[in-house]
């Protein structure tokens, strides 16, 4: 069964969405079988593909909208949530 899940995510980072954890979302996102789309200021982007989210200049403190639609849905913006949570400027 398909399920459609939308959440709002917040940036934390200091540089907003970067370059670092706009690659790991693409990336874990393409992991899942759902199809994911970003929303920010009025536009969607796809969220399996890197070059999409370059044009999400989100910065700290903005929320960017995620929605997943296919039967992994949930577990899908469940991890974009932890990509978005994590600093991608360490090794750790």
């Amino acid at each position: 069964m398909n399920a459609l899940v939308r959440k709002k995510l917040q940036v934390t980072h200091p540089m907003g969405f970067h370059m670092r954890p706009k690659a790991a979302f693409a990336e874990v996102a393409g992991q899942f079988q759902a199809e994911i789309m970003v929303y920010w200021e009025g536009r969607a982007f796809n969220g399996k593909r890197m070059w999409d989210l370059m044009l999400v200049a989100a910065a700290m403190g903005s929320e960017i909208e995620c929605e997943a639609n296919g039967p992994d849905a949930e577990q899908a913006l469940d991890a974009l949530a932890a990509v978005l949570a994590l600093d991608h400027d360490t090794d750790s």
